[in-house]
């Protein structure tokens, strides 16, 4: 065993041996955030969750409309350069036929949360009178961003249909040079704990049984800095779900399709990625490893 794994797996026994009493307090805040080209938004609002384990940083954007184009929401994770990363926006919610990137949110819309021990933030959304509310937030003991969408109590309007998309960048982009390979000579695939689900161009429908996802490339593993940043992971509580799929392709993100039950109460879900590299083969071991910081 080489001296980084001995390393690795010191430290994930330690861990898994410490109580969330042992853990410091998480972190919140929302304050006013400044983008590239910040001249082109009339909104712009951060919020900053972390623990001791792990750190997210969430935006909330819109642009200014230039006369032809209206304005558009921007609504980004930060937790590396890809993966939940600010090149893609990693959750989309349409409501009742109306996209999030058209609503018209105000800069206290995005607050702290806390409840206890755990802390975050809520987002309020309005999709014409169907309110409801966007909630992430960490716990002391866990790497994982757990999040909530409820309908708010002052909803004005029913929700008909809500559709939830979760967008992400497994380990890394390839590239021609400076240029960025879009698709081709990716191997994208999905571990859950049911079953190994590789790269395909159609979408997989998922189960009760895929109560996580592990979306990682099989080349580009996180073994070497040149192999990228290793595995992403998306944790999902049917409760709420209708139908749910999966689209992982030969492309540079993957994406999982939601069809949340018009009546529900609570849609739960947790994800999950590092900073500091990873490899897929580490990965499996920490989650089996610490298996109750992966658990809501």
């Amino acid at each position: 065993m080489s001296r980084k794994s001995l390393a690795f797996f010191i430290l994930t026994f330690f861990t898994a041996l410490l109580s969330a009493e042992n853990f410091t307090p998480v972190n919140s805040s929302v304050k006013q955030v400044r983008l590239y080209q910040s001249e082109q938004y009339s909104l712009q609002q951060g919020g900053y969750i972390s623990n001791q384990l792990v750190r997210y940083g969430l935006t909330l954007s819109q642009t200014k409309s230039d006369g032809t184009k209206a304005p558009r929401v921007g609504w980004t994770l930060s937790a590396g350069e890809f993966g939940f990363s600010p090149l893609v926006g990693f959750f989309k919610l349409n409501v009742n036929g109306i996209s999030m990137e058209r609503l018209a949110p105000k800069a206290e819309d995005l607050t702290v949360w806390r409840n206890g021990k755990l802390a975050g933030c809520e987002l309020k959304l309005n999709y014409d009178g169907a309110k409801l509310i966007l909630r992430l937030f960490l716990r002391p003991d866990s790497p994982v961003l757990w999040g909530s969408l409820l309908p708010a109590e002052d909803t004005l309007e029913p929700v008909q249909k809500a559709e939830v998309a979760f967008s992400l960048i497994p380990s890394k982009l390839l590239m021609d040079g400076k240029k960025v390979i879009w698709n081709g000579g990716y191997e994208r695939m999905a571990i859950t704990p049911a079953r190994i689900i590789e790269q395909t161009p159609q979408r997989v429908p998922l189960t009760p049984a895929d109560t996580y996802l592990v979306i990682q490339d099989k080349k580009l593993d996180g073994s070497t800095p040149e192999n990228g940043q290793g595995p992403c992971m998306i944790l999902l509580d049917y409760d709420a779900v209708q139908k749910a799929s999966l689209r992982v392709n030969d492309d540079w993100t993957s994406e999982v399709y939601l069809t949340l039950a018009p009546d529900f109460k609570e849609f739960k879900f947790g994800l999950w990625q590092q900073e500091p590299r990873i490899s897929n083969a580490d990965f499996a071991e920490k989650l089996k490893a610490e298996k109750a910081a992966f658990q809501r």
